[in-house]
């Protein structure tokens, strides 16, 4: 099949199986698409050869750019191995190191401030109740997306509080 012809058959089944986000898709089904082959470094290929700046790194997740060589053998080297494995009563090396690394990093930039809490018996918690309870870091959380995240983090909060002991 010829580049053109492949490029036609490539469009029509994206517009009939294939839901954009963060688009209109009536309009999408009225427009051409660039329909991308190939990434190298900052910049991006379509299926006629013509070269793109890839200005928003695949919407931030090439920030380092397409095809780096030591991303793409790490990538490599892992999948050789294993590709997935969950958290859920097993544990595996990439997490625990990883994990190890970013704990350390923390630590040694240090812990942010004490957040400002209001003064003891002004409807807060005072820094000194606070200071029971210090900012440390020592577990991290991995989550494949920002919702999830969100949801975790605001169960842990909670958590904490629930387990302070201290009434609110």
């Amino acid at each position: 099949m010829g580049i053109l012809a492949r490029k036609k058959r490539i469009e029509m089944l994206d517009k009939k199986y294939l839901w954009h986000p963060f688009t209109q898709m009536r309009e999408w089904a009225e427009e051409t698409p660039i329909i991308i082959t190939e990434g190298r470094g900052a910049f991006l290929k379509d299926i006629t050869g013509r070269w793109y700046l890839d200005g928003v790194s695949s919407l931030w997740v090439n920030v380092h750019g397409h095809r780096k060589k030591e991303i793409d053998d790490a990538i490599k080297a892992q999948i050789d191995r294993i590709s997935h494995s969950t958290l859920l009563g097993l544990t595996h090396t990439p997490a625990v190191e990883l994990a190890e690394r970013l704990i350390k990093l923390v630590q040694k930039l240090g812990n942010p401030p004490s957040p400002p809490f209001a003064k003891g018996g002004q409807g807060g918690i005072s820094n000194s109740t606070f200071i029971l309870h210090p900012l440390t870091l020592s577990k991290v959380f991995f989550s494949d997306n920002v919702s999830t995240a969100v949801e975790i983090g605001l169960k842990m909060a909670f958590q904490f509080w629930q387990h302070s002991g201290v009434r609110r």
